[in-house]
């Protein structure tokens, strides 16, 4: 009787040990050594999946696992990013409380559409001590930065689109081809064509022989409005180089195949007065610029942690 009392301590004692060594070893993700909860990442998983179920969303097609399989990672990225703010906040002694802070965080709140701020931490899976560590996070990091004048231009220069202006525009269809030598042929047809009916016979022929199908056969090779940045380069310098009611001189290759292309119309671009926008713009130039100070401050720091995730959460090389 003794020894089995004996034996069943110690065996007691061993499970109380291993059960010991298991809650240590219950983590999602190590951030230069500071454990996050496994607890912590399964509450923000379920609180995601639970959005996307409310959203309609079935998550048993295979589909809908794909999207949990992608959200798994987001949500331990979260988790190592909101831990390398917190510890740099910490490191910096910012100040949470900070005036500055507070403002951009009642700015959010005013941008809500029902101005329900519960409703929408909830939907972002955060905390009010979230938000408050991300605005202090890039407050301080971008606090800093300055633009000049030179910059200012260069950003309206760059985006002047945004206050009304309109950038360079071309109206064109194309048909697309295997070979450089059906490209040549249909080229070819083209020339013979009157240019008065040029539009009309570039579609039909698009309907028929681009391999774009089935867009092709229902648009005749139209592609619209665009501008420059929105296809790819050798098509693109084509397009906008090609005079109103030419067709392509010779085939334009890219990755797709053989483009032949037939341009229906060039807007020019056209910028508002500068100085009338002046001070928009030179606030938006610093905005964008602190914007560009806080990710390379973020990325430094991410790129220097130290990581360590649990076997489950490893991201896939």
């Amino acid at each position: 009787m003794k020894k089995l009392t004996i034996i069943m301590i110690i065996m007691l004692t061993f499970l109380i040990a291993l059960s010991g060594c298991a809650k240590k070893e219950d983590f999602a993700v190590k951030v230069n050594d500071k454990v996050i909860p496994r607890k912590t990442y399964d509450d923000k998983f379920n609180a995601v999946k639970t959005y996307f179920e409310k959203q309609g969303v079935d998550l048993n097609t295979e589909k809908g696992k794909a999207t949990l399989e992608s959200v798994k990672y987001e949500v331990i990225e979260g988790l190592i990013g909101t831990e390398l703010i917190n510890q740099e906040i910490v490191k910096n002694n910012w100040d949470l409380k900070d005036p500055e802070i507070t403002k951009q965080i009642e700015n959010l709140k005013s941008q809500l559409l029902d101005n329900d701020y519960q409703k929408w931490l909830e939907e972002q899976s955060m905390t009010e001590d979230e938000v408050v560590q991300y605005f202090a996070f890039t407050y301080n990091a971008g606090k800093d930065v300055t633009v000049s004048d030179q910059e200012v231009t260069e950003f309206f220069d760059s985006n002047f689109a945004m206050y009304g202006g309109q950038d360079e525009q071309v109206k064109a269809r194309h048909i697309l081809v295997a070979t450089e030598e059906e490209a040549l042929t249909v080229i070819a047809e083209l020339k013979a064509v009157p240019a008065s009916s040029l539009p009309a016979d570039f579609a039909e022929l698009a309907k028929k022989k681009s391999t774009e199908q089935p867009a092709a056969k229902e648009s005749g090779g139209d592609l619209g409005y665009f501008t420059r940045g929105q296809m790819v380069p050798a098509f693109e310098e084509a397009a906008f180089s090609q005079k109103v009611g030419e067709i392509s001189a010779k085939p334009v290759q890219s990755d797709f195949g053989f483009h032949v292309i037939l341009v229906e119309d060039h807007k020019e671009a056209v910028k508002p007065d500068f100085e009338n926008i002046k001070d928009k713009v030179k606030e938006d130039t610093l905005s964008y610029a602190k914007n560009q100070k806080v990710e390379s401050y973020y990325a430094k720091l991410r790129q220097d942690a130290k990581i360590e995730y649990t076997e489950d959460l490893k991201p896939k090389a």
